[in-house]
This record gives C-alpha cells, structure tokens and sequence, in this order.
C-alpha cells in the first residue's frame, strides 16, 4: 500500500448558471468534493489519501 495524491484544479468556464464539480472518491476514507460556480471561477485541491491503492474522479455539471 502507498498513498494516492490527487491534486489540480476545476474551473467554470460557462455562464450557464452550473457548476463544475470534482468528486474524489477514495476505496476507504471521505469523499471529497470541490467546485467552482459562476464563469471565470476556479478551485485548486490537493488531496492525500495515506494507505491507499486507488481513488475515483469524476468532473461533472451541477
């Protein structure tokens, strides 16, 4: 087992009035979630899970 780092960001790129939305979702531990709403928003994460071997990410509208 090592650790899984999962770092970048997410931006709203569209005046549609959604957000963009990162959800991290480790095999054990929290889920995390980050967003940016509202064009031109950006939202930078950095997220360590200790003892890990795989996460899931996904970016959808919201």
């Amino acid at each position: 087992m090592g650790d899984v780092k999962i770092y970048g960001w997410v931006d709203d790129t569209s005046m549609d009035g959604k957000c963009a939305v990162v959800r991290i979702d480790p095999a054990a531990g929290r889920t995390r979630e980050f967003e940016a709403c509202g064009s031109g928003t950006r939202e930078t994460f950095s997220v360590t899970y200790d003892d890990q071997n795989v996460a899931e990410v996904t970016l959808r509208l919201r």
